[in-house]
C-alpha cells in the first residue's frame, strides 16, 4: 500500500537525512538576503500586500466572484442608463443599515472560525511538548536498552503522522511503526491503536521493574495527553459551525452584493463605480472564504495548519533525544513550509 498518500511533493525525510536538515526537522534555509534599511522595510510592509496579492491563498478563489460582479455591474449599468426608476436603492441609509448588520455578523463569523484554527494550533503545540517530555523522561528514568527506548520513540513519531492522516481522512501507511500488525482491510483509529502500543511498551517495562510507580504516574500523564489532544482535534473536525448560521451569512452577503450596484451606479458612471463595487465585493467575499478555510484547520489549503511541518518537528526532536533507527522512514512525502508573501525573502523580490 502506498505510504502517506497526500499528493504532496516527494521529499526524502528519513532520519538518515537529519544531517541535511535543521534541528526542528525543516529543510536547511538558504542564506539570508542582504539586509535592507528601515525606510525600505517600512514601505515594504504596506507594498507587499498589493504587489504579491496573487500569492495570498484566498485570492486564488475570490477572483472568480470578482469577475462575476464585474459582468453583473455592467448589466446593471445598462439597465440604469435606460432611465430605470430605482429611488429605493438611491437611499444611502438603506445601504448603510444593511452594511452595519452584515459587518457585525462577519466579525462574529471570522472570530469564531479563528478560534477553531487557534485551538487546533495550541493542541498540536501541546502534542509537540508532550512528545518531547515523554521521550526525555523515558531516556532519563527508564533503565531499558537504547534500542528498546528507540522503539517507543518511533511509536511517538508514528502517532503524530497517524493523527495527521486521521484528521485529513486519509490512510496512514502500514509501514509506520506500530501499524504493521493491523490486518488488511480492517479500519482502526490509528492514533488510538498507537497509544495502546505505547501503553503496552510501558507496562512491559513496569513488569520488568525498570522503573518505579512514581515514574509510571509521570509517563501516564503524557500518554493520557495524547488521547486528550486526539479527542479535542476530532471535536473541532466533526463539529463545524451551525449549518443555519453559515447559510444565513452567505444569503446576507449574496443579497448585499446583488443590491450594491443598484445604489452605486445611479450616482457614478460605470468606470467610477466599478472600483467601489469590486473593493466591497473583495472584502465581503474574502472574509467569508477565509472563515470557511480556517474553521477546518487540519486540511491542506494555504491557510490551514502546517501539520507536515509539525510532524517533522516531532520526528526531529524525538530522534535527537532517543536516537531512532536511521533507516526508518515515517513519510515519503512532505509539504514544504509555506513562504510568507508578505515578508521579504531572497526568492521573492517586489
Amino acid at each position: 500500500m502506498p505510504s502517506d498518500p497526500d499528493g504532496q511533493e516527494p521529499q526524502n525525510y528519513s532520519a538518515s537525512s537529519r544531517s541535511r536538515t535543521s534541528y526542528v526537522g525543516l529543510p536547511a534555509q538558504a542564506p539570508a538576503s542582504t539586509p535592507k534599511g528601515p525606510i525600505y522595510k517600512a514601505f515594504a510592509f504596506w507594498i507587499y500586500p498589493f504587489t504579491r496579492f496573487h500569492r495570498i491563498p484566498v485570492f486564488k478563489r475570490v477572483w472568480l466572484y470578482l469577475t462575476f460582479m464585474t459582468v453583473y455591474s455592467f448589466a446593471v449599468d445598462v439597465v440604469v442608463n435606460q432611465n430605470f426608476s430605482n429611488h429605493l436603492f438611491k437611499e444611502a441609509g438603506a445601504a448603510g443599515y444593511t452594511s452595519v448588520i452584515l459587518g457585525l455578523l462577519l466579525v462574529f463569523r471570522t472570530n469564531t472560525a479563528y478560534e477553531r484554527w487557534w485551538e487546533g494550533r495550541k493542541l498540536w503545540g501541546q502534542l509537540v511538548n508532550d512528545s518531547r517530555n515523554l521521550c526525555l523522561k523515558v531516556r532519563t528514568y527508564v533503565a531499558a536498552s537504547p534500542g528498546d527506548k528507540a522503539e517507543l520513540g518511533e511509536l511517538v513519531v508514528s502517532f503524530a503522522y497517524a493523527l495527521k492522516h486521521h484528521l485529513r481522512d486519509s490512510q496512514a501507511s502500514r509501514s509506520l511503526p506500530g501499524l504493521g500488525d493491523i490486518p488488511e482491510g480492517v479500519k482502526v483509529n490509528a492514533p488510538v491503536h498507537l497509544t495502546g502500543k505505547m501503553y503496552e511498551k510501558i507496562l512491559e517495562w513496569k513488569n520488568e521493574e525498570l522503573f518505579d510507580g512514581f515514574v509510571m504516574i509521570q509517563l501516564d500523564a503524557h500518554l493520557r495527553a495524547f488521547m486528550d489532544i486526539c479527542g479535542a482535534c476530532e471535536r473541532i473536525k466533526n463539529s463545524p459551525l451551525a449549518l443555519s448560521y453559515r447559510a444565513f451569512m452567505r444569503q446576507g452577503i449574496a443579497l448585499n452584493l446583488l443590491a450594491l450596484p443598484w445604489y452605486i451606479e445611479p450616482e457614478f458612471n460605470f468606470w467610477m463605480s466599478i472600483p467601489l463595487i469590486l473593493i466591497g465585493s473583495y472584502f465581503l467575499i474574502g472574509l467569508e472564504l477565509i472563515a470557511e478555510d480556517i474553521e477546518e484547520p487540519f486540511g491542506k489549503d494555504g491557510d490551514d495548519l502546517p501539520l507536515d511541518t509539525l510532524c517533522a518537528t516531532i520526528e526531529g526532536t524525538v530522534n535527537d533525544i532517543l536516537q531512532l533507527n536511521r533507516s526508518q522512514k515515517f513519510t515519503t512525502s512532505f509539504r514544504k513550509p509555506r513562504i510568507d508573501p508578505l515578508k521579504e525573502t531572497k526568492a521573492n523580490p517586489i
